[in-house]
């Protein structure tokens, strides 16, 4: 390879990066029918605009979805936190539902909390599932603060290598290149989210499920061991979806915020 084709190669490795990494956006936008008479909200972030909504008066809940989802994953849990009369905030992250915007890197949707918790809070406590749990910490390392957290099938501290890149008729150069680009990423990204939670000052209960298929459990496992105030609450047959609508785990996660 000539000294004039490593650039190139480099740039064509981070624009598959690039694409790979945009998250797909459903034909229809959808709002959970537990938001139907909230108030909706788009909030203005350096990254562009993200759609959020109230519902209740008073210090509220955040709630944030993970990758490629919205606010309708929140439903069961908005119905039970209203139950007991405490406000809920929804956002749809950027890249996702209503949300104009499209960069959904860490730092845009750590932007997206943090707007929404500014100005719709004052926050109680906050619940993020799966990328959720990543835009929490990035945000919460930046100085938001929020008294009790739920990590939901957090992906990160990622305890596990990424599965190489696999695109029909893309170059096997340019993708094992791309594979070594975000190996290093990730690497700096996890040094990151630990030196963020072993500086935490909120009160944090992971929740994880054995039979998860897409986040490993070792994730919240070493979250645990990172931050100061953590506690670790697993499960078993609920994957790495329903456990965030699980009548179970919202108990839980309602007894947690409330001190009960």
């Amino acid at each position: 390879m000539t000294d004039s084709a490593a650039p190139d190669l480099d740039e064509e490795a981070r624009a598959l990066l690039a694409e790979t990494s945009r998250p797909r956006r459903r034909v229809r936008p959808r709002v959970s029918r537990a938001l139907a008479e909230a108030e909706d909200r788009m909030l203005a972030t350096p990254f562009g605009e993200v759609a959020a909504w109230k519902l209740g008066t008073g210090p509220a809940v955040l709630m944030v979805h993970g990758w490629e989802d919205d606010n309708s994953l929140w439903g069961p849990a908005i119905d039970l936190f209203a139950a007991w009369g405490r406000a809920v905030v929804a956002i749809d992250l950027p890249g996702h539902g209503f949300s104009p915007a499209e960069d959904a890197s860490i730092d845009s949707v750590a932007a997206a909390v943090t707007a929404a918790a500014t100005e719709l809070g004052p926050m109680v406590a906050a619940i993020g599932h799966s990328y959720g749990c990543a835009a929490l910490i990035r945000a919460l390392g930046q100085g938001l603060e929020i008294a009790r957290v739920v990590m939901i099938a957090s992906p990160v501290p990622r305890t596990q290598p990424r599965r190489p890149l696999q695109i029909d008729g893309a170059d096997p150069a340019v993708l094992s290149r791309a594979d070594e680009m975000r190996e290093a990423h990730g690497r700096r990204q996890t040094e990151a989210v630990e030196a963020a939670l072993r500086g935490m000052t909120a009160e944090i209960l992971a929740i994880h499920s054995l039979d998860d298929e897409q986040c490993a459990l070792a994730n919240s496992q070493r979250m645990v061991e990172l931050a100061p105030k953590a506690g670790l609450m697993f499960v078993d047959g609920l994957g790495h979806r329903f456990i965030a609508q699980d009548p179970d785990v919202l108990q839980r996660i309602v007894e947690f915020v409330e001190g009960v």
